[in-house]
This record gives C-alpha cells, sequence and structure tokens, in this order.
C-alpha cells in the first residue's frame, strides 16, 4: 500500500513501554511505525503538520523542550508516526533531561513495530555531542535512517548544497538518505513522502 499521509490524526502520549498504544491498520495488522527525532528547536511539530496537511494538530511551542512524552499519530488509518521528545535544550530541568535518553533508548531498541526513523536537522547549525549521540542510537538500533535537513528556507539557495555536504561530512555515515524540508516555502513533503513509501516497501521486501 502506498501511504499517502492524509486523514491524520493524535492517538495518545506515551512515557514508557506499558504506555505505548496497540494500533491496528486496514488489514487487522499491527501498524508499523516511524519515529521523529531532533533537537529541541528542529521544528519538528511545524514539519509534522505540514506532513499532515494538519495545522496544530500538533501542538507547536515557542518553548523549545516543551515535548517531554513520545506522542503517537496515525495517518491513513494504517501507519503510526511518534515523535519523539527533544533533546538538547538547556533549560529543560536536569531531572527531565536525565530520564529523556532512558526514554527515547527504549523505544528505539526495544519497539519491534520500528521502522524508520525521520532524523531533523537545522541546515544552519553543525552536529554536536548531542546529535552523534543521537545518530550512534540509531545505528545501534539497525533501523532505516531519513535524514531531514530543515529550515532550508532560512538560508541563501546557494549555500544548501556546501552546507548540506558539510553536514554529511561531520556526520560521516555511509549511505545516509537525506531530503531538504521547509514548511514555510512548502518544499520536501513529496519527496519525503516517497522516501518513506520506497523505505517502507523495501522492509516489505
Amino acid at each position: 500500500m502506498k501511504y499517502l499521509f492524509k486523514n491524520a490524526k493524535f492517538i495518545k502520549t506515551a512515557l514508557q513501554p506499558k504506555d505505548y498504544p496497540h494500533l491496528l491498520g486496514l488489514k487487522e495488522q499491527q501498524m508499523s511505525e516511524i519515529a521523529v527525532a531532533g533537537r529541541s528547536n528542529v521544528g519538528k511539530s511545524t514539519l509534522l503538520n505540514h506532513l499532515f496537511q494538519r495545522k496544530g494538530l500538533v501542538k507547536t511551542s515557542s518553548t523549545p523542550g516543551k515535548t517531554q512524552a513520545l506522542n503517537y499519530f496515525t495517518v491513513d488509518d494504517d501507519l503510526a508516526l511518534v515523535d519523539l521528545p527533544g533533546y538538547g535544550y538547556a533549560n529543560v530541568p536536569q531531572s527531565v533531561r536525565r530520564k529523556w535518553g532512558p526514554m527515547v533508548q527504549a523505544y528505539l531498541n526495544g519497539r519491534e513495530l520500528l521502522k524508520i526513523v525521520l532524523f531533523l536537522f537545522d541546515i544552519r547549525r553543525m552536529p554536536n555531542a548531542d546529535d552523534f549521540q543521537m545518530v550512534e542510537w540509531l545505528l545501534q538500533s539497525e533501523i532505516a535512517v531519513i535524514l531531514v535537513i530543515t529550515k532550508v528556507d532560512k538560508v541563501k539557495k546557494n549555500q544548501i548544497k556546501a552546507q548540506t555536504e558539510k553536514i554529511l561530512q561531520a556526520f560521516n555515515v555511509e549511505n545516509l538518505y537525506h531530503v531538504h524540508y521547509s514548511a514555510t516555502k512548502n518544499v520536501g513533503r513529496k519527496e519525503l513522502i516517497s522516501m518513506i513509501n520506497d523505505a517502507m516497501h523495501g522492509e516489505d521486501e
């Protein structure tokens, strides 16, 4: 089945494995899941609303680091997307930050339904220790990763290629698929959906 990313719905918030929902798809199978990861201020909520074509379905906040749990959504009544809490924001209380790693690691390493991680990264930044840690976890979990380079409207067009190459070199991961995205300029949605469908059908084979 080709996913069109229509009919998006919020399902629930989960803090630990016992809270994960049991979601059945159109053929009564357990839904596959796609996780969305990235720094607190990378624009995950904005991207998801754009991807879902549903304004305000994912709550955006002017305070980075507000999402401190796993938020479950579904599209096409057949695929789940899991918005992971953003990392790396200094103003989040230390007690909350300490819980973040185990919560995300438990999900990445233990969730068999997880098929792809969309790893969002701001084109204006260079990777730091938190980003490298996240990529290491993703590689260890052996889940397919798509690097979504966000906010491409914030740099000049002639800088996009050079900045992208710097980011890819810094991560130094072989065969890291990537796509440029800007919700503001309506860039990348079709390409990302196409990449997700290709990756999901590759999983099925």
